[in-house]
C-alpha cells in the first residue's frame, strides 16, 4: 500500500515537473509579432547556419538555460513626414506633407532576418525614424526628377514611384512600407499657387467651351427640330395651297370666260364710241386750225409784212437823208474853199459865235453885288467904266485869236460888210 501510495505520489510529481517546466518554458506568439530563439545554431537555406530560430504565430519550447526569447512586433508604425526645401526639376523648393505605414517583414522571403540583425532590442521609435529618413530621402530623389505642378496634380504616381524606388532600401533592413500618401505639396514663392490659377482658368475656359459646345450642339438639334417641323407645316400648307391654287385657278378661268366675253362686249362699244370721238376731234381738230391761222397767223404775217415795209421804208428815207447831207457837205466844201465864200460863210456864223461867247461869259460871270466907286480923276482907273473896258478887250481878243486860228479877219468882214458903223464901234473900243 505504500509502495503504491509512493508510486502515486512520485507520478503525481513527475506530472506537476512536466506542466511546470511546459509552463515555464513554453511561449507563444501572437498574430501581430514574431519571436525569435536565439542561443542555439540552427541552418537556414539561404545563410547557413544561424544561431536564432524565428517562430510566428502558434508556440514553442525554449531550452532552458539555452535560448533566450526576444519578440519583434509587426504592429504597424505611422510615420509623419514633413520635408521642406525639397528641390525640383525646375529648381523650385516645395514643401511636402506625408503620410506613411511602416511594419517589421513578417517572413524570411521579405527580410525579417536583415530586421532581426537590424533592429532586435531597439524600440519601434527607433525603428520608426530609420524608416523615416529612408522615404524621406528617397522623397526628395524623386521631386527632383518631377516638375512642380507635375507632383503636385499627380500625386499617386508620385506616392508609387516613391515606394518603388524605397522598397529595395526597405527589404534590406527589413521594413516593409505598407502605405504612402502625398498629403501637401506647397512652396513659399507663390508657383504652385499660380499654376493653380492658370489651371483654374484653364478649367473654367474648357468648361466653358463644353457647356457653349453642348449649348450650340443643343440648339443645333433644336433648330434641326424645329426646321423638320418646319418643313411638315410648310409641306402640309403647301399641299393645302396647292388646293386652293387649284381651285382658284379653275374659278379665275371661269370668272376669265365671262370677263372676257364681257370685255369684248364693251370693247366693241368702245371701239365704236372711240371712232365717232375720233371723227368728232379731227373735225375740232380743223376748227381749232382755221381758227388759229385766222386770230394767230394770219395777223402775225400782215404785222410781219408792215414791219418789213416800214423798216423798207425807214431805210429808204435814212439813205436819201445821208445821200442829201452827203451832197450838202460835199457842196459846203467845195464853197469852203472859195475865199469869198469862206468869209461870207464866217459872216453868217458870226452870230451864233457872238451867242456862244456871251453865253460863256454869262456863265463864267456871276455878279451878285455890284458896287460903283468913283475912281477920282474922271478917268478910267476903276469903277464901271474899267470893267466895261475889260470886257471890251476880251471881245477884241477874242477876234484877234479867231484871225489866228483861222486866217479870217472878222472886224474887216464886218468893216466891209456893215460899213462905219463898226469902225466906230472899233473907235468906241
Amino acid at each position: 500500500m505504500n509502495i503504491e501510495m509512493l508510486s502515486i505520489l512520485l507520478g503525481a510529481l513527475a506530472v506537476m515537473i512536466v506542466v511546470i517546466y511546459i509552463k515555464a518554458n513554453m511561449k507563444i506568439c501572437q498574430p501581430n509579432e514574431v519571436m525569435i530563439f536565439s542561443g542555439r545554431k540552427f541552418k537556414d537555406r539561404e545563410k547557413g547556419y544561424v544561431g536564432y530560430r524565428v517562430i510566428r504565430g502558434g508556440r514553442a519550447l525554449k531550452t532552458p538555460l539555452i535560448e533566450t526569447v526576444s519578440t519583434l512586433s509587426l504592429s504597424t508604425m505611422p510615420i509623419e513626414m514633413d520635408v521642406t526645401g525639397a528641390l525640383t526639376r525646375g529648381t523650385i523648393p516645395v514643401n511636402v506633407k506625408a503620410m506613411a505605414n511602416v511594419k517589421i517583414a513578417g517572413s524570411l522571403e521579405q527580410g525579417l532576418g536583415n530586421a532581426i540583425e537590424r533592429f532586435l532590442g531597439k524600440s519601434s521609435t527607433a525603428i520608426a525614424t530609420t524608416a523615416r529618413e529612408i522615404l524621406e530621402g528617397t522623397l526628395r530623389g524623386v521631386l527632383a526628377t518631377m516638375e512642380p505642378e507635375e507632383a503636385n496634380a499627380n500625386r499617386i504616381a508620385l506616392a508609387q514611384q516613391v515606394a518603388r524606388e524605397a522598397r529595395e532600401d526597405m527589404q534590406r533592413l527589413g521594413l516593409v512600407l505598407d502605405t504612402l500618401k502625398i498629403q501637401e505639396i506647397k512652396d513659399d514663392k507663390g508657383y504652385l499657387e499660380a499654376i493653380a490659377r492658370k489651371k483654374n482658368a484653364e478649367v473654367q475656359r474648357d468648361a466653358r467651351i463644353v457647356e457653349a459646345t453642348s449649348n450650340a450642339e443643343a440648339s443645333q438639334k433644336e433648330a434641326e427640330s424645329k426646321r423638320v417641323a418646319e418643313i411638315a407645316e410648310i409641306e402640309s400648307k403647301k399641299a393645302v395651297a396647292k388646293s386652293e391654287l387649284e381651285f382658284k385657278t379653275a374659278q379665275a378661268t371661269w370668272r376669265a370666260e365671262a370677263n372676257r366675253a364681257e370685255e369684248k362686249a364693251k370693247i366693241a362699244g368702245d371701239i365704236a364710241r372711240m371712232g365717232e370721238t375720233k371723227d368728232l376731234e379731227a373735225k375740232r381738230v380743223e376748227t381749232n386750225k382755221l381758227k388759229y391761222q385766222a386770230e394767230v397767223v394770219i395777223p402775225a404775217e400782215a404785222e410781219k409784212e408792215a414791219l418789213r415795209l416800214k423798216a423798207i421804208g425807214q431805210a429808204a428815207y435814212t439813205f436819201e437823208e445821208g445821200k442829201a447831207k452827203a451832197d450838202a457837205l460835199k457842196l459846203l466844201r467845195e464853197q469852203w474853199e472859195r475865199e469869198d465864200s469862206r468869209e461870207l460863210f464866217m459872216i453868217q456864223l458870226l452870230p451864233e459865235l457872238v451867242s456862244h461867247v456871251s453865253k460863256v461869259i454869262a456863265s463864267n460871270l456871276n455878279v451878285e453885288r455890284l458896287t460903283v466907286v468913283d475912281g477920282g480923276g474922271g478917268g478910267n482907273g476903276g469903277g464901271l467904266p474899267h470893267l466895261v473896258g475889260s470886257l471890251a478887250g476880251s471881245v477884241n481878243s477874242f477876234f484877234e485869236q479867231m484871225k489866228t486860228l483861222t486866217g479870217l479877219d472878222m472886224v474887216r468882214l464886218l468893216e466891209e460888210r456893215y460899213g462905219k458903223g463898226v469902225k466906230k464901234e472899233r473907235a468906241l473900243e
